[in-house]
């Protein structure tokens, strides 16, 4: 099938939260990473991805959100496909689609919870051993972040929260 990739707009509310409520369930507001979304956390619709299938009808989403961890940061998640589009690659694309727009918006890095073999062909590597945190639990082999520029993430350090002065 192919799908369109396009940025967040208004209009895509109720099909982002139709995708998200079929991969997640209710469990998805009890996760670390909705904590880091709670606490401040800037969503950025021009740097999140969706993907439309030929009807224009939401089947995957990739959100990106502006934090800080003692530098700007951008945080992924949640990076959802709607289980009848499971298992053709299309959440390792919407992950593509996002980076791509980070890197052409100038973002220093990116910060996920995720699984590194997932994540790892796009380019994401294990945040080193106490470098950044989050406000909650998380399995230090799935705090994973990627360097979108020479330098972007060498003053990123301590607990991902708010931006400062939004």
């Amino acid at each position: 099938m192919a799908y369109t990739f396009v940025a967040e707009r208004p209009e895509h509310a109720a099909g982002i939260e139709r995708v998200l409520d079929r991969a997640f369930g209710p469990g998805r507001f009890a996760k670390t990473s909705e904590r880091v979304r709670e606490r401040g956390a800037v969503l950025e619709p021009s740097l999140t991805r969706l993907a439309l299938n030929d009807a224009g009808e939401v089947v995957g989403v990739c959100r990106i959100w502006r934090v800080e961890a003692g530098a700007p940061l951008l945080f992924l998640g949640p990076l959802a496909v709607d289980p009848s589009e499971q298992s053709a690659g299309l959440g390792l694309s919407l992950v593509r689609e996002s980076v791509a727009a980070c890197r052409a918006s100038g973002g220093s890095g990116i910060i996920v919870v995720g699984a590194e073999r997932f994540f790892a062909p796009v380019g994401f590597a294990i945040v080193p051993p106490g470098r950044v945190t989050l406000p909650g639990p998380v399995d230090p082999a799935r705090l994973l972040w990627l360097e979108l520029r020479p330098g972007g993430l060498d003053k990123v350090q301590g607990e991902v929260g708010a931006v400062r002065g939004v």
